[in-house]
């Protein structure tokens, strides 16, 4: 692979990457170090932070001094800013320390008690605050892999509920959630003999009852007035109301309370003959031709996918969520073309990660499509920046019995989770299945 190949496959998360660099490690080296001075998921939230994935390419170089200073050097740098690097290069020491590194456990705890003294000095709310105590979260939940600095953890932040009423649990409520429920169940057995642990575990009892009395509120509330609520709640609880809606949409004649009503079918399908919408979406008002291609963009209807095309020219981004929407099989080669093309970068300039959704929804039985666009998997798997997606696409690739044989290893070594277990019982599925093959006596 050549470098650029390989910093596209880092950069995607592709066990491709970690392959490359096992094979030759002095020729990549350097690009690992880029890798590891960054965070490269797309969407941390939900990918993770690929620290797995990165520790597995510092791992290929038998001294790994070089890779731990830098590492050490971005943490110790790192101001209370963006804290998904809180969470990433400390996760990448967690690794280290797990590994027996001394160094790497020193520089978190380091930075545990740089940030926590900033906790303490705050005596009123700020932006600075809120980003300090994200960034300390998110710094505690990757040191606390270990039970015994969980414990620790816990025992300072009930000492800090003690001592300020500006922290309560909805603070930290990642971290508690987080944590397996036999680190807890311990936890609160220790908290018999500690006055911190207590005050943390009644926060945290607290925050289950305000938890417990919103889920009842809210169950019994009222349906949302207006809206992408009122339409998410429509087709979730309410469709058989749906229509009435529709003819309060087809009432207004001013085009903002119009574009308003429509609104209500931003989520949910208009469920009425859709001529009134797709003239509207030639509207000279902004907010009503918005809203009504949005709106179109829900309906699956042989003349909404006939208006689209016919309009493809015009406004080529409004209609292309309505053509995937309306997927035809003559549709494919399009697709395939527009996606090979598309251009697919960290800034989503062009929208490339809206476009993947909606066509790996074409896939889900509600889509009501019979032959969705099988050859499109492959160019997703290969573009896409956020490995939550390449997950999806995995999945329906291996239904499909669309993976070969070649690319089942690189599968072992991706950054998603879900991805690598799903190889791993393949493998395992293999030898099994090389097992019961033997004759007997062998």
């Amino acid at each position: 692979m050549t470098k650029n190949q390989v910093k596209q496959a880092f950069q995607r998360g592709l066990g491709r990457g970690i392959l490359a660099v096992q094979e030759n490690p002095k020729r990549y080296r350097e690009l690992v170090l880029w890798a590891c001075g960054r965070n490269l998921s797309f969407d941390t939230q939900c990918e993770g932070t690929r620290a797995w994935y990165n520790y597995q390419l510092i791992s290929c170089y038998p001294d790994n001094k070089e890779f731990l200073e830098l590492i050490e050097q971005k943490l110790q740098d790192k101001k209370p800013d963006s804290s998904w690097d809180y969470l990433f290069f400390p996760e990448l020491l967690m690794y280290f320390a797990m590994d027996g590194n001394e160094n790497a456990a020193v520089a978190l705890w380091d930075k545990y008690e740089e940030l926590f003294s900033g906790l303490n000095s705050f005596h009123r709310s700020s932006p600075i605050k809120r980003r300090t105590v994200e960034c300390f979260e998110n710094l505690c939940i990757a040191l606390s892999w270990d039970k015994e600095n969980y414990f620790r953890i816990a025992e300072d932040i009930g000492g800090l509920f003690l001592r300020s009423n500006q922290f309560g649990a909805w603070d930290f409520a990642w971290l508690y959630d987080s944590r397996p429920r036999e680190f807890n169940s311990e936890l609160r057995r220790k908290s018999k003999s500690s006055r911190e642990l207590s005050a943390f575990f009644a926060a945290f009892d607290d925050r289950k009852k305000e938890m417990k009395n919103w889920s009842a509120n809210r169950a019994g509330s009222q349906m949302p007035k207006e809206g992408r609520a009122l339409s998410v709640y429509l087709k979730r609880n309410a469709p058989e109301l749906a229509a009435s809606f529709a003819e309060v949409y087809l009432s207004q004649k001013n085009p903002e309370e119009r574009a308003k009503a429509l609104g209500a079918f931003s989520v949910c399908p208009y469920p009425m003959d859709p001529s009134p919408t797709m003239k509207d979406a030639e509207s000279n008002c902004h907010s009503l031709r918005s809203a009504a291609i949005e709106a179109l963009g829900e309906i699956r209807n042989p003349e909404v996918r006939k208006y689209a095309w016919g309009h493809i020219n015009d406004d080529f981004d409004g209609m292309l969520p309505i053509i995937i929407k309306n997927y035809m099989p003559e549709d494919e080669a399009f697709l395939r073309k527009y996606i090979s093309e598309l251009q697919v970068d960290y800034s989503c300039k062009t929208g490339w990660h809206g476009i993947h959704l909606e066509i790996l929804d074409l896939f889900d039985a509600e889509a009501g499509i019979a032959k969705p666009p099988k050859s499109l998997l492959p160019i997703l798997y290969e573009s896409t920046l956020c490995s939550f997606c390449r997950g999806t696409v995995v999945r329906l690739m291996s239904k499909y019995r669309m993976i070969p044989d070649s690319m089942w290893k690189e599968l072992l070594f991706d950054s998603n989770d879900d991805i690598r277990a799903l190889a791993d019982s393949h493998f395992r599925r293999s030898i099994s299945s090389v097992e019961k093959q033997k004759p007997l006596g062998k």
